[in-house]
């Protein structure tokens, strides 16, 4: 008989099989939405806005983390190094998305993130090198 898996705490293997997270809505008109959060442990994650009534989703950072849970829960409080960028889309009318990927160690977490860097342009990320 196959094992569930646990409803209150996903396991690392579990995660670490499912691949990138669906994307969830973090943040809308000011208001910041924490119960997407569920992972406190290693991840590389992306962000994302799109406009107030939907639409597609355009990918604009990737970074990576030891927390996931704490780390965009930093942006829900202060947006971190991302406050400026961050408020001012969200004053713009859009909408801040994130989907993330468990990993088995902040040196994955790097590693991913830096293969995603070489094969893609986020906007934010590369706006933050600029400044």
């Amino acid at each position: 008989m196959p094992r569930a898996v646990p409803t209150t705490r996903l396991s690392l293997d579990f995660l670490l099989m499912a691949g990138w997270t669906d994307w969830r809505l973090i943040a809308r008109n000011g208001e910041w939405f924490p119960e997407a959060l569920d992972w406190d442990g290693p991840a590389c994650y992306e962000l994302a806005i799109a406009g107030p009534r939907g639409g597609d989703l355009r990918t604009v950072y990737v970074g990576e983390t030891v927390n996931e849970k704490k780390r965009v829960a930093a942006y829900a409080r202060s947006g971190s190094h991302l406050a400026d960028i961050i408020s001012s889309h969200l004053r713009g009318g859009w909408c801040l998305y994130y989907r993330a990927q468990a990993m088995s160690s902040k040196a994955a977490a790097a590693r991913m993130e830096d293969s995603l860097l070489d094969r893609y342009d986020y906007d934010w990320n590369l706006q933050l090198q600029a400044d």
